[in-house]
């Protein structure tokens, strides 16, 4: 455990604000909606990705085993300290996290998910249980719609489709989830052996004046091997993030009238600093134009080898694009498709 959860709760209901929620007729209603959503979306973006029969019901299965959960602020935290300690492997860090380091840590994470609680409005989280989570945040998702000045259900049916795009991503390959776990193991990992860097706690204070914008990922990267991880992830996050986004609006036009207007104005909110949650956690500034590089890779590579040629990339590792191949597409197919 690098975080200490139960501290992690208990510092989040300090120094976190509690949000402004609806009345409970309103609440029941999203709760009930988002979920709902979610099971509808699921279904909907399995049929789009094209896959065999026995595939697909593969994916289903795993997709039965998961969960969907509506969390406000706190409740949001909480879960991705459980999440963080699944999402990062003790054994790989230079020392073990005692006791004391992982109270110092759980202090440190509050602060930058407390920055990120407003942000984020739903995420699928693979790390801390096997079968995954959905989840949204109902505070994020009213400030959201609230802001942008678009019809609630429109807009929560979208949120919903783009999460459940990354849900049935990992249930198609569910050698995903251990691979980037691995990943992401090693952007922790490689800080703690620098110079002046006493812990796991510094390391999240980095990435806390990263989200801030006080710092940037130069601040974090030490050597090649850090550079690599974070090319890596990138690369993965950009297409995970931009085959959601193809997936949202290909999908949504069939179900949610004002489609083309929440596009619109949810790109402008991404271009406010409104990204994944991922990629805000590990400040790799995953902004709107790297978001549409993601969507503008996944639409080559469907023009040229179709759906089922694209799907090749969630067969194993080796498939993944490479970060120069988000940028070059065709260096992908000429690896990949020959």
């Amino acid at each position: 455990m690098i975080v200490d959860e139960k501290f992690a709760e208990r510092t989040a209901r300090e120094l976190v604000p509690a949000a402004r929620m609806p009345n409970t007729d309103e609440l029941d209603e999203l709760v009930t909606g988002l979920k709902d959503n979610a099971l509808t979306a699921q279904e909907l973006v399995v049929d789009s990705f094209l896959l065999d029969p026995a595939h697909s019901d593969d994916v289903r299965t795993r997709l039965s085993a998961g969960s969907v959960l509506v969390l406000d602020q706190l409740g949001w935290i909480k879960a991705n300290a459980q999440s963080i300690n699944g999402m990062v492997d003790a054994d790989s860090l230079p020392a073990p996290v005692g006791p004391g380091s992982a109270k110092a840590a759980a202090v440190e994470m509050v602060g930058v998910l407390s920055l990120l609680s407003t942000r984020v409005l739903g995420q699928f989280d693979p790390f801390a249980v096997a079968s995954g989570r959905l989840m949204f945040v109902a505070p994020a998702v009213l400030i959201a719609e609230e802001a942008m000045n678009v019809s609630p259900r429109d807009f929560r049916m979208w949120v919903a489709l783009h999460e459940a795009t990354h849900q049935v991503q990992f249930a198609t390959a569910p050698w995903l989830r251990e691979h980037m776990r691995s990943l992401l193991s090693r952007v922790v990992a490689n800080p703690l052996k620098a110079p002046g860097i006493r812990g796991v706690a510094d390391v999240f204070a980095t990435l806390g004046g990263i989200v801030k914008g006080e710092s940037s990922m130069v601040d974090l990267i030490r050597d090649e091997a850090m550079r690599s991880a974070l090319d890596e992830a990138s690369a993965i996050l950009a297409l995970l993030e931009g085959h959601a986004d193809v997936v949202m609006d290909e999908v949504g036009i069939e179900v949610i009238p004002s489609v083309r207007k929440l596009r619109r104005r949810f790109e402008a909110r991404r271009d406010a600093g409104q990204g994944g949650f991922l990629s805000n956690l590990l400040g790799m500034n995953l902004k709107l134009a790297q978001y549409r590089d993601g969507a503008k890779f996944v639409r080559a590579i469907r023009r040229e080898v179709g759906q089922t040629g694209f799907t090749a990339i969630y067969s194993g590792p080796e498939n993944l694009p490479k970060s120069e191949e988000i940028k070059t597409p065709s260096k992908w197919l000429d690896r990949v498709h020959g």
